[in-house]
């Protein structure tokens, strides 16, 4: 079924661009789709304000040195710093090459996406707005993302609502990977078992919710007759239909692959921190902390995942013996090189794609 008339893209301002930045932060999708709803086409040269993504950063980064300090300073600070210390720097550069790698296989994955939705986005470009999403990576459920919504509307034309579709099946994909992941070592894990079988039919069922279209459709479309929840049902339709048609067998697939074998590299990337600082477990192991930590923290909402996944880890390696002070090193490394790498990653992208010229834009098309 195709969609109806309500789902017709709206073209929005320049200055609604930079609102939608700032909601992104402040407010949820619901905010976000007001934004989208101006009947007017983006003005040349124009630019996107900074401000906000800056503050929700300096707030992202100021809780997680928070958390980190009490986490530390409850153990034996001196001993967790000398431990950091003597990490070996090969070890080092292995994660952050292993990291790294995970993400240009997901960035291929978003164009990919875009591909299939019949999007003309040229790969390099793709991948580098994928890595700018990363700059929000600290908000709930990192929402934030859809930022890479903007500047593919912005240069080549393609509706923030349909790359909102996209991040909500590439957290599905990421979520599916780590489950399977996973699941390899559950029996290795008997404790935690009914935990993680609820995690994952939590996101099974996401997944079953996005293609049931004769569900959702009748009762998003019945809301947007409402004055009170119109515009906001039509956005989350827009937004669900996208999604759904990414989550054909054979997209499906071929992101449900991706997604294993990237986050398979950051699962070995938490073998070799516990390898770098002596600590006793296998790769089955590893993998298994690393995969539930990662699972219970994306569907805490908590942005970054802080608390829950690092509390998720010490207990899993407090199950497998390791002691707090000599386990909390491991956490906070295996965390800088995956979600602080990641934020000021993104960050630095995100300037880079907000300092191209006029020239260097592809004009927009119409929607």
């Amino acid at each position: 079924m195709q969609p109806g008339p309500i789902l017709a893209d709206d073209a929005f301002t320049s200055r609604d661009i930079g609102n939608f930045m700032s909601e992104i932060i402040e407010k949820s999708v619901d905010s976000l789709a007001e934004d989208l709803s101006s009947s007017e086409e983006p003005q040349n040269g124009s630019r996107f304000s900074l401000n906000r993504i800056l503050n929700s950063i300096l707030v992202f980064s100021l809780a997680g040195v928070f958390f980190y300090a009490i986490a530390t300073f409850a153990s034996d600070y001196q001993a967790i710093f000398h431990a950091m210390a003597l990490f070996p720097i090969k070890d080092l550069g292995l994660v952050l090459l292993l990291v790294t790698v995970g993400w240009l296989i997901r960035g291929w994955r978003f164009h990919y996406y875009l591909v299939n939705m019949g999007e003309s986005v040229p790969f390099f470009y793709a991948a580098m707005t994928f890595l700018a999403g990363f700059a929000l990576t600290g908000t709930p459920g990192k929402v934030g993302e859809a930022m890479k919504g903007v500047f593919l509307k912005r240069d080549y034309g393609v509706s923030v609502t349909r790359v909102v579709g996209v991040v909500v099946v590439e957290r599905l994909m990421d979520l599916f990977g780590v489950l399977i992941l996973g699941s390899f070592s559950l029996l290795f894990f008997p404790g935690w078992r009914n935990i993680f079988l609820a995690l994952a039919a939590v996101v099974i069922a996401g997944g079953i919710f996005l293609c049931m279209e004769k569900i959702y459709r009748p009762i998003l479309e019945a809301m947007s007759r409402l004055p009170i929840a119109s515009w906001i049902s039509i956005k989350i339709l827009r937004i669900l239909l996208s999604g759904k048609d990414l989550m054909k067998p054979r997209i499906f697939l071929v992101g449900l692959i991706v997604s294993v074998v990237a986050w398979a590299m950051e699962a070995v990337s938490m073998f070799v921190v516990m390898r770098g600082f002596g600590l006793h477990g296998t790769l089955t192991e590893a993998n298994f902390v690393y995969c539930f930590s990662t699972i219970l923290g994306a569907l805490s909402m908590l942005p970054g995942g802080i608390g829950g996944t690092e509390a998720s880890m010490i207990g899993l390696f407090a199950y497998l013996g390791i002691s707090y002070s000599d386990g909390l090193p491991a956490v906070i490394l295996i965390r800088l090189c995956t979600l602080w790498y990641a934020v000021f990653a993104g960050m630095a992208l995100s300037f880079y794609l907000l300092s191209l010229k006029k020239g260097a834009r592809s004009p927009v098309r119409p929607v």
